[in-house]
């Protein structure tokens, strides 16, 4: 069983669904999309309040990997205008944060008011990162990460089902990547996930140039290494979806 998987040189997927990179000793995570269950009782969806385990997963991740900075890459929060209780657990989750390791925000378009609800906090916002050869975005701005840097985006919560030795079928995060780009898993126990089995988005097609993007799916305790996706030609999807499912 492996918490980690090395993807390319120095980047490591881990079983959380975060991207460590082990020269920098930084942690990229897409889409925590902390506070989600709040935002949806805000909304009138009355169902059960969760946040404190996505926020224990992330403090998880951290307390093993001991970083020196974390990243965000986009969507760090769900929504703007957070509730008391809301704004506690996520002020609460990011000053812990932030006193251990530096912290950075690439803004995605769920943030579009970390600024005023979050400001207080030492978080660093910026349109993207850089980092030796890796450059990081969220991915909502595709055209920002047509460049010879290899790119690290979020955005489209990237996930395979699959299904157990008992028959049960399952949606797991899954990190996509190639020669020129890494799709990150939404880090979010919550985001259902675009189904790979479908095919690769529209938008991402054109970072694959090569027609074949590698897969590895992630559980929370391991990484599962999975077959290539091919994603150049429709008839393609169909095959996706026989071997992304096999075990």
């Amino acid at each position: 069983m492996h918490r980690m998987i090395e993807i390319r040189d120095g980047a490591w997927a881990h079983a959380s669904g975060a991207l460590w990179l082990a020269r920098e000793e930084t942690l990229l995570i897409a889409d925590a999309h902390l506070g989600y269950s709040w935002a949806m009782r805000r909304r009138g969806q009355l169902g059960p309040v969760h946040d404190a385990e996505a926020v224990g997963k992330l403090r998880d991740v951290v307390t093993e990997l001991n970083p020196r900075a974390v990243v965000f890459l986009g969507d760090l929060v769900h929504a703007p205008r957070p509730c008391l209780e809301e704004s506690l657990l996520l002020g609460g989750a990011l000053e812990w944060l932030a006193s251990r390791v530096d912290v950075t925000l690439v803004e995605g378009n769920h943030d579009r008011s970390f600024r005023r609800d979050f400001g207080h906090l030492p978080v660093r916002l910026v349109r993207e990162w850089t980092s030796g050869t890796v450059r990081a975005v969220h991915g909502d701005r595709i055209e920002l990460v047509q460049t010879a840097l290899h790119t690290v985006l979020g955005h489209f919560h990237p996930a395979v089902s699959v299904r157990d030795p008992a028959g049960a079928k399952h949606r797991l995060p899954a990190f996509v990547y190639g020669d020129h780009c890494t799709v990150a898993p939404a880090f979010s126990p919550f985001a259902a996930g675009a189904d790979l089995g479908k095919g690769l988005p529209a938008e991402l097609k054109s970072l694959f140039p090569e027609g074949v993007a590698r897969v590895v799916a992630v559980t929370g305790s391991r990484t599962l290494p999975l077959k290539p996706l091919r994603i150049h030609r429709r008839p393609a999807e169909r095959e996706n979806r026989r071997r992304l499912a096999e075990p």
